[in-house]
């Protein structure tokens, strides 16, 4: 049996998604099609700019049997994090293949890239820890020490992320093909043409400039969108209130940065001057907006610790065929395959809930965002009647 596993966020579902979809497929006679896909929150650090229900909706209309939930304590981390949450998920629930869209466009260059890391662990570990000591983030001292090594490196984000997936399938060994298709676009082109990149849409919608032709179903984003300036507000609030021990107590806040959230948070209008003023040559930008996401849902170091070992499989969608797939694998499944939010406890659950009601801050429905987490129904029959 072959199972096609895809990592996506779908923000927004897109005409480049659909292709991707399709072109995945095509590479092998697949039974079945499984995502695994960011949730309330993304990994950029910004709310998914409609909720997960709708998302997933749309990637069952376009050709995915099952969509799984990456959990927030996964999906709002670093690259490294974020790979090790959806490979691991993928894998417990049988996916035999993944696909991911890179600039790259060559599956050999990442494992080769991957099996030259381990090959070579313990210098690449060294050379990346010496290189963030003199002032570099993550991402570049992992290129140096690519470039020290085997004269390589891996720029985008697509592909930084694509070098995740492989290194965790590497690493535990896991029973799964990786597959990699070249994107048609660069991942932060302006350009809307038919099929434009993620970050050219949200643009377009945000400022109220054409984009129906760059997606399927258009109407879903006339009305609610939710976008992470909306948060300032709330965000100014939990700074002021909270003491530097509080700040520096919640994940991501490291080396002193509790000390620039005070100095700055005052003096800014936006949550976009708030980034700048926090960003540097160490800390990105996607990096200083995830930190703000943990601080807007008081989630401390230790929270993330207890719940980032996930036991569970929870299901967002499903079509037919996806639930004949659940129906294959229950009895061997070592993860919980949870349909029914109320019907398991986690901690990784809990921090899923919190996700939902900071996003129901941005709803004009606040309660029934937060109840749908409880009363969603996975299955699909019809997606015009779920979606309308």
């Amino acid at each position: 049996m072959k199972v096609l596993g895809l990592i996506v966020e779908y923000n927004p579902f897109h005409n480049g998604h659909i292709y991707h979809i399709q072109k995945a497929k095509s590479l092998d006679q697949f039974d079945y099609t499984i995502a695994v896909m960011s949730s309330s929150f993304v990994q950029r650090g910004e709310p998914a700019i409609i909720d997960k229900w709708k998302r997933s909706q749309l990637a069952i209309e376009f050709g995915v049997d099952l969509v799984i939930e990456l959990p927030f304590v996964y999906a709002c981390q670093s690259a490294d994090y974020f790979a090790k949450g959806a490979i691991e998920l993928l894998a417990a629930i049988g996916v035999t293949d993944i696909c991911f869209g890179s600039e790259d466009g060559r599956i050999s260059t990442f494992i080769d890239i991957a099996t030259t890391i381990f090959t070579h662990q313990q210098t690449y570990d060294a050379y990346v820890k010496n290189a963030m000591k003199s002032g570099l983030r993550y991402a570049d001292a992992c290129n140096q020490a690519l470039s020290h090594i085997m004269g390589k490196e891996i720029r985008t984000p697509n592909d930084l992320l694509g070098l995740s997936y492989v290194k965790e399938i590497i690493a535990h060994q896991y029973p799964i093909t990786p597959h990699c298709l070249q994107r048609t676009n660069t991942y932060h082109g302006l350009d809307l043409n038919n099929i434009a990149s993620a970050s050219a849409i949200r643009k377009a919608i945000f400022s109220h400039q054409e984009y129906a032709h760059t997606l399927p179903h258009p109407h879903l984003y006339q009305n609610e969108i939710y976008q992470l300036q909306d948060f300032f507000p709330y965000l100014r609030y939990q700074i002021l209130t909270s003491s530097l021990k509080e700040l520096k107590n919640y994940h991501m806040v490291e080396e002193g940065l509790e000390h620039l959230l005070y100095k700055h948070i005052s003096n800014c209008s936006t949550i976009e001057e708030f980034i700048d003023c926090l960003s540097s040559k160490r800390y990105t930008r996607p990096r200083i907006s995830r930190m703000l996401i943990h601080i807007l849902m008081k989630n401390t170091k230790e929270d993330i610790k207890n719940a980032i070992n996930v036991d569970y499989l929870r299901i967002l969608a499903m079509n037919q065929k996806g639930r004949e797939y659940l129906s294959r694998i229950k009895k061997t499944c070592a993860y919980v395959l949870v349909t029914n939010f109320a019907r398991h406890h986690h901690p990784a659950l809990d921090i899923e809930l919190k996700a939902t009601r900071l996003l129901s801050l941005l709803s004009s429905s606040p309660e029934t965002l937060i109840h749908e987490e409880f009363s969603h129904i996975p299955l699909i029959d019809s997606f015009h009647d779920e979606i309308s």
